[in-house]
Formats: structure tokens, C-alpha cells, sequence
């Protein structure tokens, strides 16, 4: 994973879930997760990213849902 990447996981509902140190590196690896994702659960027509700031342990939760 990258450089300021937390923990990436998938999800049984077609999503992809983790968490980063900067919103850069989600945009940055955006494009590789959702090539996972159509690895994972086949391929889909569009994806939405979903970004919270959780200030108490600095760091962003992301979720990238994977839609057909």
C-alpha cells in the first residue's frame, strides 16, 4: 500500500472501506482500489467516494462504493 495508506478492506455490499493519513492519498490510489474492487466483485459502472475526517486520531475514513 502506499505511503500514508492506514488499512484498506472490502466489504460484502460492494464497497471498499479504510482509512489514510491525507486525502491525497485516496485520490491518488483511488484508481487502484477500484481496480481491485472489479477484481474482486466484477465490474461495475460507477464508484462514489466517501471521505470523513476523524479529528481525534487524525485521519481520514473513506468508503468507495462500487455500483452497477
Amino acid at each position: 500500500m502506499g505511503r500514508g495508506m492506514g488499512s484498506v478492506m472490502r466489504t460484502d455490499s460492494g464497497a471498499i472501506v479504510g482509512t489514510a493519513k491525507d486525502i491525497e492519498t485516496i485520490v491518488r490510489l483511488r484508481t487502484w482500489m477500484e481496480d481491485e474492487g472489479r477484481r474482486i466483485y466484477g465490474d461495475f459502472t460507477k464508484s462514489r467516494l466517501i471521505t470523513d475526517y476523524d479529528s481525534e486520531n487524525d485521519i481520514f475514513k473513506f468508503k468507495i462504493i462500487l455500483e452497477s
